[in-house]
């Protein structure tokens, strides 16, 4: 016996929230940091992905710099805290949350 899926859609109403500023426009900063194994700078990049910490909304995601760990994101709202989760594509190590990040005013 062969099952047949099928999808029935319809249009409804619906209301456009741009996917990063749920908050509105409020002024902008950045945070930046450093992603370590065991206490010393990650020697490769690791793949990084920032949450807001409010309500949990991936707003950004990156690789950190190679040899230095580094990482940063730009364009965030002051008024929100922010979750980054560094994960390893290796699967060497798990993944790990950091923060919470408070945003810096852009210069």
């Amino acid at each position: 016996m062969t099952h047949h899926a099928s999808v029935v859609s319809e249009r409804v109403e619906t209301r456009v929230v741009p996917k990063n500023y749920a908050y509105g426009n409020t002024p902008r900063g950045s945070v930046a940091d450093v992603v370590t194994v065991n206490g010393s700078p990650a020697g490769i990049a690791y793949r990084v992905r920032l949450t807001r910490e409010a309500d949990g909304l991936q707003v950004a995601e990156k690789w950190s710099t190679p040899g230095t760990g580094a990482y940063s994101f730009s364009d965030l709202e002051l008024d929100q805290r922010y979750i980054p989760v560094a994960l390893d594509h290796t699967e060497t190590h798990k993944p790990v949350a950091a923060g919470p990040l408070t945003p810096v005013p852009d210069a």
